[in-house]
């Protein structure tokens, strides 16, 4: 329905060949863009937002956010683009296990922190644009740090299960690799998980004598004693002030992305007789909520609902309600 409702707001010239979500310092964005490829990217910080709006429409947690992620992957050139999601990881990291109360079996977390709610929400809504992005004909990727229980998601779990029916076992393949490879300030492991098998590529095997080959020790958590003289360790945001991910790591990426263009797999196959649009609109059926706790897509539906550019046409005007 979100979909209909921007196509029927916007016209949409489909011109993109690459997106970053989360995109943080963007090496990304910027190197894919000094190789030619029409790009954007989306992060939090990209919008100032001043005191008069309601929405940071950068924002992926908040309508305006996601409609216009949601909008700009429609702008994507069919069977021809990619897109990467560097998700906010505090939430899911094993740092953060005693406040999310996370685990492997119980990746949800605690419910009553808003902090494992905004993750959740960040993450379900991360796993729609992952499946239009495969449904467009897109090569995509996810990356986490290692340790973060992003993977043991309900919702995740259950959009690599689509991509695994359409396209195969193979259809989504999962990655591990030391950042330290690509001139990071740490060594730092990642994973990550993608639709096409030349995600491999970048792992580039073990690391073997960074000690001694890095004497500048980066300092990323403060060790204190609080009041009642327990230790507690504080954040420094180091690792967020430099460069996320560095210019040698944008560069691999972006040498191996038209390979992994070329190696895509999971897009649904269309039937020899394609039925009316409304036709399979009526079709369509309920998503389980237990799977979909806090994507909150009705806010994001009567907020394009409301949009006084919105034309409906006449055959659909029943089956679109005016709030849900």
């Amino acid at each position: 329905m979100i979909i209909l409702l921007l196509t029927w707001t916007f016209t949409i010239k489909q011109d993109i060949m690459w997106l970053e979500f989360f995109a943080g310092t963007g090496n990304l964005t910027k190197v894919m863009t000094s190789a030619q490829y029409k790009s954007c990217r989306f992060d939090i910080m990209d919008n100032t937002q001043p005191g008069n709006r309601r929405s940071n429409f950068m924002d992926l947690a908040v309508a305006s956010g996601f409609a216009l992620a949601t909008l700009f992957l429609l702008r994507a050139l069919p069977d021809d683009f990619g897109c990467h999601l560097g998700l906010k990881c505090s939430s899911f990291s094993k740092m953060n296990v005693g406040t999310s109360n996370r685990s492997p079996c119980t990746s949800i977390g605690w419910e009553q922190f808003k902090s494992v709610i905004l993750g959740n929400c960040l993450l379900e809504r991360s796993c729609l644009l992952i499946s239009l992005a495969t449904c467009l004909g897109g090569v995509w990727s996810l990356e986490q740090p290692s340790g973060a229980l992003t993977e043991f998601y309900p919702a995740f779990r259950f959009t690599i299960r689509n991509i695994f029916d359409c396209g195969g076992e193979t259809a989504v393949q999962c990655v591990r690799w030391w950042m330290a490879h690509y001139k990071s300030p740490t060594p730092k492991r990642h994973y990550a998980y993608s639709n096409t098998k030349t995600i491999h590529k970048i792992d580039k095997g073990v690391l073997q004598g960074w000690k001694k080959s890095n004497a500048k020790k980066v300092v990323t958590a403060e060790r204190y004693v609080d009041g009642s003289g327990r230790k507690r360790y504080k954040g420094t945001g180091q690792l967020r002030t430099t460069e996320v991910y560095p210019v040698p790591f944008a560069r691999e990426v972006c040498d191996l992305f038209e390979e992994m263009k070329s190696f895509k797999l999971g897009q649904p196959q269309l039937p020899s007789v394609v039925p009316p649009a409304i036709e399979t609109f009526q079709q369509l059926r309920m998503s389980d909520p237990e799977i979909w706790r806090h994507v909150d897509l009705a806010s994001v539906y009567n907020y394009l609902r409301r949009s006084k550019k919105l034309r409906i046409p006449v055959e659909w005007q029943h089956l679109m309600p005016s709030l849900l």
